[in-house]
């Protein structure tokens, strides 16, 4: 009785168990959640890349942190940037750095500057103590990927193959085909695989993927390609698809999906995008170029000076006939300062190390150049002979700080270096090497010009809780003017010394020593630097070329199809 009893106990659970059971079969999965698009935005007083790069980023694997580069003052930089913030921080250590990769397991990134293959470890450390390691040479770098390992794939050369960095030995990763001119760009997969870009004759480009001890074609493509989830993202002719991989077949379905369009890619190839399994950054083709420009004291536009660049500082000689510009070189993204003839002829290239020099400043006879270099491996001042390409730079000013010129009158130069208490205005007698004090100390101040008598000094101070400009004797006696009330930065005096000009939010503005509000220097705008001619009423801008477009740049997350 009691056996029949639990047979029928039996039956009935199971019947009541069947419908739900039934249903859940039944059921559908849960759709995916929509992709959420995002702008990316550069961060405060900074731009978005490197040049006419816009997007050089790579995000972790875990989706949680972005490390891309910026630029500021005319240096790129590493920064990182954790995604559910809005807040970026720079990587000390970075300056000049370029084709970001975060390792696997986060808190280190791999980077190239300075024909090297380096790292900065992250996670745990105060800014202070970031340390920056060289891994290897790396001369024309194309792309860096560190497999989960510990081993770190890298391209010193994109004429040769890829190579693996695993405990201090450097072994080929890759091997060139006979139709092969070059491998780059190599990008981890979900295994122990990886692929990279092949370039082909004619500058035709093919993702391959090398996993297994296998290697297969997978497409034709514009720039670099990441195979993330089975999923393979990269782009082609512009737009950004996504296109599954059949492990089974081993090729690539053929149905693709685009997912953002006008997309740009560097010169050295890679595309202007960074995947991770959650998390897609990408960026538009836009390019970015400066020109320099002639504007006279009522606004008007009345002509230009030499080509096109990614011009950043502008200084006109004393006879206003040249001027010193700093450039960014597109490939070594280091910063150097040329010459340009402004009555014609072709620039000249003052400075070539691989280091940043910036901050030009002429002799007051004209014939030298001083200037802001890193060269020693710290930022000292030094000046070079203009034509004179076998006189190598000379060392002007050594010391521990970091001097930056703006100003130099007879034998007397015009620096300002970090202090106690922000930067600090001195001034150097060349002849003596001795430096001074030469503004009002307990706040942060810089950028110093003498008054054309120089009996005065028009500087930035940060007293009021901004940049402002203000005007003291020299030496300073304790009593000074406040020209600006609105903000003011690159301050410089009029020829007659009554007027001082100084930008304000991109704007040239203009303002008398008699405290009255300052007024825009007629419609010109965006400038990111200028320079008021020596014997005419004018001034040499550097503003945006005319573009179609204007650059753009997105998240996208949730975006695997």
């Amino acid at each position: 009785m009691m056996l029949r009893l639990a047979l029928v106990a039996s039956v009935l659970l199971l019947a009541l168990a069947v419908p739900p059971a039934l249903r859940h079969v039944r059921e559908v999965p849960p759709a995916p959640p929509p992709p959420i698009r995002l702008s990316l935005l550069a961060p405060l007083g900074a731009e978005l890349g490197a040049g006419d790069d816009l997007l050089d980023a790579a995000i972790s694997a875990d989706g949680r942190q972005i490390a891309f580069v910026a630029t500021t003052n005319g240096v790129p930089q590493l920064w990182r940037r954790r995604l559910g913030t809005d807040r970026a921080e720079p990587l000390p250590g970075t300056e000049g750095a370029a084709m970001p990769a975060w390792k696997a397991t986060g808190g280190v990134v791999a980077f190239f500057a300075g024909g090297k293959l380096k790292q900065v470890s992250i996670d745990g450390l105060s800014r202070d103590e970031r340390a920056v390691r060289e891994l290897a040479d790396a001369p024309a770098p194309a792309g860096a990927a560190w497999l989960p390992d510990g081993s770190i794939l890298f391209v010193p050369d994109a004429r040769g193959p890829v190579r693996r960095l695993a405990n201090s030995v450097v072994t080929d990763a890759t091997q060139l085909r006979a139709e092969d001119e070059g491998h780059g760009f190599p990008a981890a997969t979900d295994g122990d695989g990886f692929t990279y870009v092949a370039t082909l004759g004619e500058g035709r480009k093919i993702a391959r993927l090398l996993a297994g001890g296998m290697e297969r074609d997978l497409t034709l493509t514009s720039g670099h390609a990441s195979l993330l989830n089975g999923v393979l993202v990269h782009v082609r002719d512009g737009t950004l698809l996504v296109q599954r991989f059949n492990a089974e077949r081993g090729a690539l379905d053929a149905r693709s999906t685009p997912l953002a369009f006008d997309i740009g890619v560097s010169s050295t190839g890679k595309a202007f995008y960074a995947a991770s399994p959650q998390v897609v950054a990408w960026a538009s083709s836009a390019p970015r170029a400066r020109e320099l420009a002639w504007f006279d004291f009522s606004g008007a536009r009345t002509g230009t000076a030499g080509d096109p660049a990614d011009y950043w500082q502008v200084r006109l000689a004393p006879d206003d006939r040249r001027a010193a510009v700093t450039l960014l070189d597109p490939l070594l993204r280091t910063l150097d300062i040329f010459v340009l003839p402004l009555t014609g002829g072709p620039r000249e290239q003052l400075t070539l190390a691989l280091a940043a020099d910036t901050d030009p400043v002429w002799s007051p006879r004209g014939d030298r150049v001083l200037f802001r270099s890193f060269q020693d491996g710290q930022p000292n001042l030094f000046v070079r002979q203009v034509h004179a390409p076998d006189t190598p730079a000379a060392a002007l000013y050594r010391s521990e700080r970091d001097e930056t010129p703006s100003d130099w009158r007879g034998t007397m130069v015009l620096f300002h270096v970090p202090g106690a208490t922000g930067l600090e205005v001195f001034a150097l007698d060349t002849a003596r090497g001795v430096p001074q004090p030469a503004t009002r100390r307990g706040f942060s101040t810089y950028d110093a010009r003498w008054s054309p008598d120089r009996r005065r000094i028009v500087y930035v101070s940060d007293e009021s809780g901004r940049p402002d400009i203000y005007v003291e004797p020299s030496p300073p006696d304790g009593s000074r003017v406040r020209v600006s009330f609105g903000g003011g930065t690159r301050p410089q005096w009029s020829r007659d010394g009554r007027t001082i000009f100084f930008l304000r939010d991109g704007r040239v503005m203009r303002a008398g020593l008699d405290a009255r509000p300052a007024a825009q220097v007629g419609d010109v705008a965006d400038v990111r630097d200028y320079a008021l001619a020596n014997h005419t009423d004018r001034l040499l801008a550097i503003i945006p070329t005319a573009r179609t477009q204007e650059p753009s740049a997105g998240i996208i997350i949730n975006w695997l199809p």
